[in-house]
């Protein structure tokens, strides 16, 4: 969607981490309406940095708007869209969020989520009460001539802050594992946590970016109120040190030198790097047999990994995941 700017290092106070719905009339409850009312004005500043104006959509016409800019970001043929207007319509009439980024009166990208969970209970506007406790995030897209700006950053931001004001304490959504900018917005610019590695989870996919690719995903959760939720948007969340890792050898696949993936072999116990390529998406297009050697090697290093219980902690710059398993098990 965008590119993104260094992170800080320097560590950052960040409040303690807020139960999903707090009793009425609480101390809890209070800070609730303080840290919605922060996402709000933290949304308003990254679209007015974006310079672009966030609101929800409502109308049937500025849904067919977010349907064409979405099939044209992922280049779907005649007829496809990523997300139809009809479908962006019912969500937003029912409740989830549906919302657009304008630039001037242009339209320059769009989010869809849906109300989803079954547990607890979330009091919605007006005072109704819901057991849906969680926002998914189907799709988020950028037009690519905003490039730099962060739109997409004042986008999730302005998820964020539509949530918490609606009791809401988490955001899930997927991406592409491969994609190096992703991986880094996801994990350090948000502060989400990569949960699950999902096996081919759309199936074949015939857009113009994922046709012939296969379409694994990392399912991500984002805890709204947490302290590496916080430092990620104030900037201050750490980038991983991986150069100790490098010197010993704790690489399942290193990332991209201009070659094909190629897996090598660790054992034992301690953290793990997992490399990507330098850039998946011009890959696909200039060498798909290659991209999709990568999407497999990666499927069994990462995925296998992750099976066996090991953790994304944190993504580096140089295009690496880095690994820890909970209890210091072998990895073997």
């Amino acid at each position: 969607m965008t590119r993104f700017q260094p992170q800080s290092t320097s560590p950052a106070p960040a409040p303690a981490p807020l139960p999903l719905r707090p009793p009425a009339s609480s101390g809890v409850a209070l800070a609730y309406q303080a840290q919605a009312q922060a996402a709000a004005e933290a949304a308003a500043q990254a679209g007015r940095a974006a310079r672009v104006t966030l609101r929800e959509l409502s109308e049937p016409a500025e849904h067919a708007g977010v349907e064409a800019l979405f099939a044209e970001i992922w280049a779907t043929g005649p007829g496809q869209t990523p997300m139809p207007a009809g479908v962006m319509r019912m969500l937003a009439y029912t409740g989830s969020y549906v919302a657009g980024a304008f630039d001037g009166d242009r339209l320059v990208g769009g989010g869809v989520a849906f109300l989803t969970g079954s547990h607890g209970e979330a009091e919605l506007d007006g005072g109704l009460s819901s057991r849906l406790v969680s926002l998914h995030s189907h799709i988020v897209g950028v037009a690519a001539d905003l490039a730099g700006r962060h739109a997409g950053l004042a986008i999730k931001l302005h998820q964020r802050a539509w949530a918490l004001q609606r009791g809401l304490g988490t955001i899930s959504w997927t991406y592409d594992p491969l994609v190096r900018r992703n991986a880094y917005f996801n994990l350090t610019k948000l502060g989400a946590d990569a949960t699950r590695y999902l096996v081919d989870f759309y199936g074949d996919m015939s857009d113009g970016v994922n046709v012939g690719q296969g379409s694994d995903r990392l399912f991500v959760d984002w805890d709204l109120g947490s302290q590496r939720c916080a430092a990620a948007i104030a900037g201050f969340l750490s980038v991983p040190d991986i150069e100790p890792l490098l010197r010993t050898g704790r690489v399942l696949i290193a990332a991209d030198d201009g070659r094909s993936p190629a897996a090598a072999k660790v054992s034992g116990r301690g953290p793990l790097l997992c490399g990507l390529p330098a850039d998946i998406e011009l890959m696909r297009k200039t060498d798909p047999a290659r991209a999709l050697q990568w999407r497999l090697a990666v499927r069994d290093a990462l995925g296998g990994a992750m099976a066996r219980g090991f953790r994304i902690v944190g993504f580096a710059r140089a295009g690496y995941y880095l690994l820890e398993h909970p209890e210091e098990a072998e990895y073997k």
